[in-house]
């Protein structure tokens, strides 16, 4: 289950991203200048994925440990 939880976390990471990509891309040829602020998304998700995986490791260790 948790590799499709992984995987809707991306897909929905790719799509909010065209969708910015767009926004951006729509709100420049307005003339209105975008500049990015804060953390880079792919940094974003980069932290989202370790302590997610970084989540599961400490809980199947856990559980592993009280049932062998």
């Amino acid at each position: 289950m948790f590799k499709y939880l992984t995987l809707l976390a991306v897909v929905y990471f790719f799509y909010w991203l065209i969708k910015q990509k767009m926004r951006n891309r729509k709100l420049e040829s307005q003339g209105i200048v975008v500049e990015q602020k804060g953390m880079r998304p792919i940094t974003l998700m980069s932290i989202v994925m370790v302590v997610m995986y970084g989540g599961y490791m400490i809980y199947f260790l856990l559980f592993q440990n009280q049932s062998g």
